[in-house]
């Protein structure tokens, strides 16, 4: 995406901030999706679609910063290398854009539902790039709006607006088929406080940017503490490391975001042993990205093997041993089987 058209939308972004989000009928469940007797917290299958990016990766060997950014996170527990954009603080561009991850197949299927991330304050969007392909291979398209702080409502109000351009361009390979209707936004750190806040917008702020928007979702990750759970509008899978030195488990995001999400059904996951920079790992060694296909897949899908982990009295995600704790608010006690 141009920096110019980028401009646009984060002025129009910028604009529509202080301006509403509904919900969309459920869609047949994609069958690449079976755990099975594999605990969900491990499940690292790659779904049946090969996968397309507007933005390649590489590695970030050409980048100290990022080098040592690497080194570091691989020192404390990741097993992946990262991936840089040659977007700053990595590289030489400006620090602000879109990048977009489909299935390479997606003419021949139908339209398919939305994941808008956001990345974490001055985090390299190419460091999330494992979890946007995974996704991608579960039939999902992925926008991933960033602009070094990554940490206000513009960020999934662009993602908006640039998701519903390439709908309507005949020369986009998304032509025709991005599902407005199935929105969800996610976001790590910084990000998942923009999670937050965007799914705390009044849905009309959406539907005036294309009628047919609909967030039906959020999966805020180790979220900064600006946003707070009474403002949500939307079903709400609250994520933290339980050895995050960062953003401790038990402190806002335990109480100002999870027991203060009142008026919509809400989950609040711990992950144990990771920290804060787990997320950026990729599956199956990030249960950050994995619970969250599943719980895009039992709300976007109606996929029953997605939803046993979350609905029911017999619900499965306590008893993943990849999760430390996990709680559900009386809302999300009462959702039909």
């Amino acid at each position: 995406m141009g920096h110019r058209s980028f401009g646009a939308a984060f002025v129009a972004a910028l604009v529509l901030s202080g301006l509403v989000i509904g919900t969309a009928p459920a869609a047949t469940a994609d069958d690449g999706f079976a755990p099975g007797d594999v605990p969900l917290t491990s499940y690292g299958q790659p779904g049946p679609h090969e996968t397309a990016q507007t933005n390649e990766v590489h590695s970030c060997a050409s980048s100290p910063w990022a080098t040592a950014m690497d080194e570091s996170y691989r020192f404390f527990g990741n097993q992946s290398h990262l991936q840089c954009t040659n977007s700053f603080p990595s590289g030489n561009e400006l620090p602000f854009g879109v990048n977009f991850y489909y299935p390479k197949d997606i003419a021949d299927s139908g339209p398919a539902p939305v994941v808008i991330f956001a990345p974490g304050t001055g985090q390299d969007p190419g460091w999330y790039d494992a979890s946007a392909k995974f996704w991608a291979s579960y039939g999902y398209v992925v926008a991933m709006p960033y602009d070094l702080l990554n940490g206000l409502p513009e960020i999934g109000i662009i993602g908006v607006k640039t998701l519903s351009d390439a709908n309507k361009d005949p020369n986009n390979p998304m032509f025709g088929k991005v599902d407005l209707g199935r929105i969800f936004f996610v976001g790590h750190s910084g990000g998942g406080g923009a999670t937050q806040q965007n799914a705390s917008l009044p849905p009309d702020v959406y539907r005036y940017i294309d009628p047919a928007a609909r967030i039906i979702g959020a999966v805020p990750w180790e979220s900064s503490p600006y946003a707070i759970g009474i403002l949500l509008n939307v079903p709400t899978m609250h994520m933290t490391g339980c050895m995050d030195v960062i953003v401790w488990h038990w402190y806002h995001p335990m109480w100002l975001q999870y027991h203060t999400t009142l008026t919509v059904p809400a989950y609040l996951a711990c992950i144990r042993g990771a920290n804060h920079t787990k997320p950026m790992d990729a599956p199956p060694n990030n249960a950050f990205t994995t619970l969250t296909l599943a719980w895009m897949q039992y709300l976007a899908k109606d996929d029953k093997d997605a939803a046993k982990y979350f609905v029911g009295p017999a619900w499965e995600l306590p008893r993943d041993p990849g999760v430390e704790y996990v709680f559900r608010n009386r809302l999300a006690d009462a959702l039909p089987e």
